[in-house]
């Protein structure tokens, strides 16, 4: 029986590899398919199969911490009571606090305490109190940037009791670790944004103020200054009044919208005698490390 041709008369075998289809699907996408096809139950497996090998690590990973927490306690904790034994590179050094101070105040005494951050490398943010026994006299919240000294100020408060009976403690301290990266010169960081010039500073005692025959009311006048590039929404100075080495009274005063370059007469009025006084000092209290203090591009004063 004769075999059957095709249209031309000639027999031709087929060649695969010849296959072109129209619509652009080549001869490899059709093995490829096929062979998923074949093997989708093992390809999803597999799938599965990592899956649940990557939450098993992270499981293992979260729970491994979440013991050595358990175990080792609050950090913040062991870093104030300096019993974190970590590394010399990684640990920072307790805060130093002094006895608290109390200033008469026309019966609502200003409190004082000084600390000192002895670590070069990080910062603290904490929760404070005056205490009075068990009875918070005056609380709030603070920061310390990296080797400072610095008071505590509460300004007008509630204490009635003998300054012996005051004291200080802070809380919930939060440890930054200044990255080396971002400010590879902490000092340069720093004076480039607390470079505030004080000039024309006087203070004159009640005795030669002459404000008032029946309070005892001083004056403090001086300028400032704002020689950074930065502008402030607020820019808190503490002011100090001293006898010899010996500190005698604290104030508090607030510059608001401090533009770059700007310069700004500050005169403030003093109740209290104060005739030893023989130095005046002012110190800006700004967190430089908190973006949120910076005021947005608006240019230079013209000051």
């Amino acid at each position: 029986m004769p075999k059957k041709e095709n249209l031309d008369g000639r027999n031709k075998d087929i060649d695969l590899k010849n296959y072109n289809d129209k619509a652009g699907v080549s001869l490899k996408r059709m093995n490829f398919g096929l062979w998923v096809a074949e093997h989708r139950r093992r390809i999803i497996k597999l799938f599965i199969a990592f899956l649940i090998s990557l939450s098993a690590f992270f499981f293992i990973y979260s729970s491994y911490y979440f013991v050595v927490y358990l175990i080792s306690g609050d950090p913040n904790a062991q870093l104030l009571n300096d019993n974190l034994s970590f590394s010399a590179r990684q640990a920072a050094s307790a805060l130093e606090i002094s006895s608290p101070q109390v200033f008469d105040n026309d019966g609502q005494p200003d409190l004082a305490v000084q600390i000192v951050n002895p670590n070069e490398k990080f910062m603290a943010n904490f929760s404070y109190c005056f205490k009075l026994g068990d009875k918070d006299v005056a609380c709030g919240q603070a920061f310390i940037l990296p080797a400072e000294k610095k008071y505590i100020l509460a300004l007008a408060s509630e204490f009635s009791g003998r300054p012996s009976e005051l004291s200080f403690s802070i809380s919930d301290i939060f440890w930054r670790r200044i990255d080396a990266h971002q400010i590879p010169s902490w000092a340069d960081f720093y004076s480039q944004r607390l470079d505030f010039a004080i000039s024309d500073l006087d203070f004159t005692t009640a005795a030669l103020s002459g404000l008032s025959d029946k309070i005892n009311l001083n004056t403090l006048g001086f300028s400032i200054k704002n020689q950074t590039a930065y502008g402030y929404y607020e820019a808190p100075l503490n002011i100090f009044l001293y006898s010899g080495s010996d500190l005698v009274a604290v104030n508090r005063y607030l510059l608001q919208n401090f533009l770059s370059g700007e310069t700004r007469v500050v005169k403030i009025s003093w109740p209290g005698r104060f005739d030893a006084v023989n130095r005046t000092e002012v110190a800006p209290d700004i967190n430089i490390m908190d973006d949120n203090v910076y005021l947005k591009y608006q240019g230079t004063s013209a000051n």
